[in-house]
């Protein structure tokens, strides 16, 4: 496949990004934005091996001033600390319908720039291959994503160890409780970070999924239960210090205009 030059126009210049046209057979595909997408073994769609990005987004905003997740681009917990404060950051303060409407302002620029065919389409993952990516898609349970939330115990996006092992994610850990005094946090563990980290800054797993445990929470496309009010969120956040909370088949949910500075999102490609 040969490179493709695509120009994309932001609120502050303009960004020129290299993108190959998709291939469903390819092992590894990277789009417009620069965004990184593996398919998953049990589920037919590509992921994007980070969380949405802080740049990602923002070439999104440019052209939607209209957001519900108020200050994504300079968060701040209780509105002192900062968070996800670079580009390479995973974006927060990001509603379920922001970030589903990202996923369709990206199909639509990159089927128009063919990029992507026609049928192609970016969207949130659901809840079941989420379960996938994280490795427990043969294990669990079928109902509604309430009836499987944390039944899986003492398996984790690293493994069955707790306290996690060292590099195993971005919690709630020793630097934050230095940080905030009687911060509540995973005693002894310490992955160096305050509040977010860059993508992709622990190991990626056997997929080459990076942050599936911790850093930002990651809205799915499912309605939480059979009530269809809320909608479903994987993985804990850099604020969760378990152990139910990162549980590889724990679900958080809220609804879907609400946002937070621990909420982002991640990106699959169907073909």
């Amino acid at each position: 496949m040969s490179a493709v030059p695509l120009v994309l126009t932001l609120c502050c210049g303009t960004v020129h990004a290299q993108a190959t046209n998709f291939s469903g057979g390819a092992q590894r595909w990277t789009n417009s934005l620069g965004m990184v997408f593996v398919p998953v073994p049990g589920t037919k769609v590509y992921f994007s091996i980070w969380e949405t990005r802080v740049k990602d987004f923002a070439a999104f905003a440019a052209t939607n001033p209209k957001l519900e997740g108020t200050n994504w681009s300079h968060a701040l917990y209780h509105n002192v600390t900062a968070v996800s404060a670079g580009p390479e950051y995973p974006v927060v303060n990001v509603s379920w319908n922001d970030a589903n409407a990202f996923c369709w302002w990206l199909t639509q620029i990159e089927r128009k720039a063919g990029k992507i065919p026609d049928g192609a389409t970016y969207r949130l993952p659901t809840d079941v291959e989420w379960s996938w990516a994280v490795g427990i898609g043969d294990r669990e349970i079928k109902g509604t994503p309430r009836d499987k939330s944390a039944k899986l115990k003492g398996v984790f996006p690293w493994g069955t160890q707790y306290p996690p092992p060292t590099g195993a994610g971005n919690f709630a850990d020793l630097t934050a409780r230095e940080y905030f005094t009687n911060w509540p946090c995973i005693e002894g563990y310490r992955d160096g970070y305050v509040t977010s980290s860059p993508v992709g800054s622990f190991p990626p797993n056997r997929l080459g999924l990076y942050d599936l445990a911790g850093n930002a929470l990651e809205w799915c496309d499912d309605f939480y239960d059979a009530a269809r009010k809320q909608r479903v969120l994987r993985g804990g956040g850099w604020n969760n210090k378990g152990p139910k909370s990162l549980l590889s088949s724990c679900r958080e949910h809220v609804a879907p205009e609400r946002f937070s500075v621990v909420t982002g999102f991640r990106c699959v490609l169907e073909p």
